[in-house]
């Protein structure tokens, strides 16, 4: 036996987490720009289209959120001048 009876000492505390990603039609559109961005000094035909068809994705992503907001908001108003009337 190595003598190691005793366990080291341990101080329990919680774990830190990041706070989760949000996505949002700006944050999609950030991405979209930057792919773009980098797209531009790829040495590659092949890297520049990957980068560019991911803008492309990120930009339909934006847009379906844009279309997602825009009903939540409208439902929002829609039941608030439902209560009010």
């Amino acid at each position: 036996m190595s003598g190691l009876t005793h366990s080291l000492p341990f101080e329990a505390r919680a774990s830190v987490r990041t706070p989760k990603h949000r996505d949002t039609s700006t944050t999609c559109r950030e991405r979209a720009t930057a792919d773009l961005l980098k797209s531009v000094v790829m040495i590659t035909a092949n890297e520049r289209l990957t980068l560019e068809r991911s803008a492309a994705s990120w930009e339909l992503r934006a847009q379906l959120l844009d279309r997602v907001e825009e009903t939540e908001r409208a439902r929002c108003q829609a039941a608030a001048q439902g209560l009010s009337a």
